[in-house]
């Protein structure tokens, strides 16, 4: 689609990207988001833009559709919350919407507001595998728009893959987001509510201590003292495919590994996280590096593809702190060192998971077996 410019009232214009809109005049807003100028959509991702009275706007690029009234279901526009908020629902249910109006309405009321990116697997704050923390004191039009203050590195694009890395990020990025002393710590959560998926929130709830949790289609029972308010979906949300999904997790790694990567070489001994990986460095006998096309089992010994061995993502720690990211390109057994292209010198540990990167296109590629 060209450029066109459109006046509306008490509507919604639901844009998708890749698309630019610019306000000419009235009060336009995107999930309690005053919209002044010119904002950006990337591709694959959607903002509706409600016009509360007349707006003027224009529209170059993308696609778009009109509704009447607002998007946000009218339960959303209820909740009042303070403390520890965890937004949970399925993949596509619209939870990262969810916080981000939840954010906004809160903020807007003068409330300080953390928000916690747990859902791993489609970061909206930090790349792909990070947990990622942001506190703000001004509304936003999206969370990928927030700087991420902290994070804390799982290496896996499910927490299925790491339950207990994932619950150990989640309750560290609460003790850090406490130290900044909010109002309101909103945790927007994985998809993942099948088998396993709700031991994972009742797990967290216990972790955190959490106040609220704030459901989109779930029924949960939780221990008393957590006050589950359960919320419609909105009927706007857009599912999305694995490609766009593939797609946005790439489009978040090149925003962390962007710029010119510092070759190092790391010692053995300063990285952490792969419990398969740690055991082949240190030669323990159980896994060992083959030229096999997949993992095969001889007795007690596990044999892993050697191409599986290299481009491994990893975050970048100081002092207990996640400073930056990198990928191993190589390890080198005899020499007792890791080669790998990072985004800063200046850390003390690696730790990695099962992502694995191209260091060249900077997309992920065949991650780290399960084993």
């Amino acid at each position: 689609m060209g450029s066109f410019t459109l006046n509306f009232s008490n509507g919604t214009l639901i844009v998708e990207g890749p698309a630019t809109i610019t306000v000419a005049s009235g009060q336009c807003e995107v999930l309690g988001y005053p919209v002044n100028g010119s904002l950006s959509v990337e591709r694959f991702r959607v903002l509706p833009i409600f016009a509360r009275g007349s707006c003027t706007l224009s529209v170059s690029g993308g696609s778009v559709r009109y509704v009447d009234g607002s998007t946000i279901p009218s339960d959303w526009d209820e909740l009042n919350l303070e403390g520890i908020a965890l937004i949970v629902g399925d993949i596509d249910s619209g939870k990262t919407t969810l916080t981000t109006y939840l954010l906004n309405k809160h903020v807007i009321r003068g409330l300080s507001t953390c928000v916690i990116d747990a859902d791993v697997g489609q970061s909206s704050i930090g790349p792909p595998g990070v947990i990622g923390l942001s506190c703000v004191g001004l509304p936003t039009p999206t969370l990928e728009d927030l700087h991420m203050m902290s994070g804390f590195f799982i290496g896996c694009n499910s927490p299925s893959q790491c339950i207990g890395r994932f619950i150990g990020g989640v309750s560290t990025m609460v003790r850090e987001a406490f130290s900044r002393t909010p109002g309101l710590v909103l945790v927007d959560m994985p998809g993942w509510v099948g088998d396993g998926g709700i031991e994972l929130i009742r797990n967290v709830v216990d972790a955190v201590g959490a106040d609220y949790v704030v459901s989109i289609g779930i029924n949960l029972r939780l221990r008393s003292g957590v006050k589950v308010i359960n919320v419609s979906r909105s009927k706007y949300v857009r599912p999305r495919g694995s490609d766009e999904r593939r797609f946005l997790r790439n489009q978040a790694l090149r925003r962390y590994l962007s710029g010119e990567l510092v070759n190092v070489n790391i010692e053995l001994n300063k990285i952490i996280g792969n419990s398969v990986i740690e055991c082949i460095v240190n030669n323990c006998g159980h896994y060992v590096i083959d030229n096999v096309a997949k993992v095969t089992r001889h007795g007690s010994v596990v044999k892993v593809p050697s191409r599986l061995f290299n481009n491994v993502f990893i975050g970048l720690v100081r002092r207990g702190f996640l400073v930056g990211f990198g990928v191993i390109k190589e390890f080198n057994l005899k020499e007792g060192i890791a080669n790998a292209l990072v985004t800063t010198d200046y850390f003390e540990e690696a730790v990695m998971g099962r992502l694995r990167v191209d260091p060249e296109k900077l997309e992920e590629i065949e991650p780290f077996p399960l084993l």
